[in-house]
């Protein structure tokens, strides 16, 4: 089972590091900022579904500290991936910290990469199935 786990989870991320060409870690910094944005939403059904993605207001900023302390990664290191990203609109400077805005994933690339991943879930869950754990009802798409 675990072995399924780890070959689903790992073709998700090397899908979503095609958005930072590639890179890993810039794909660590990146998921960490927005899902420390929207932690709070999580059992929210108004962002449930896949294209339910809420809006900018609702951001809870993430400061820099966190982030690195979130990461365990050399602080230099982080700063040069948010300076980048900064840069290249994928996120923004707002009081309390850093945000991505909804304008990001709505991108048709950032779109095609969540649909991607639902795949990848998907997939994951029926490699699940394959070995015998059960996890209730079939997934429908949102």
């Amino acid at each position: 089972m675990l072995r399924a786990v780890v070959f689903e989870v790992l073709k998700a991320q090397r899908s979503l590091a095609k958005l930072h060409n590639g890179d890993m870690f810039a794909l660590m910094v990146f998921t960490t900022i927005w899902s420390a944005n929207g932690e709070h939403l999580i059992g929210d059904p108004r962002y449930a579904g896949l294209r339910d993605i809420a809006p900018d207001s609702t951001i809870t900023p993430i400061t820099d500290d966190q982030l690195q302390r979130a990461l365990g990664a050399p602080r230099d290191m982080v700063d040069r991936y948010v300076k980048a990203f900064l840069e290249d609109g994928w996120i923004e400077r707002v009081p309390g910290g850093l945000a991505a805005p909804r304008a990001v994933f709505t991108s048709p690339e950032m779109m095609d990469a969540a649909n991607e991943v639902y795949d990848r879930i998907i997939g994951l869950v029926s490699a699940l199935r394959l070995v015998g754990f059960g996890l209730g009802e079939e997934p429908t798409p949102s």
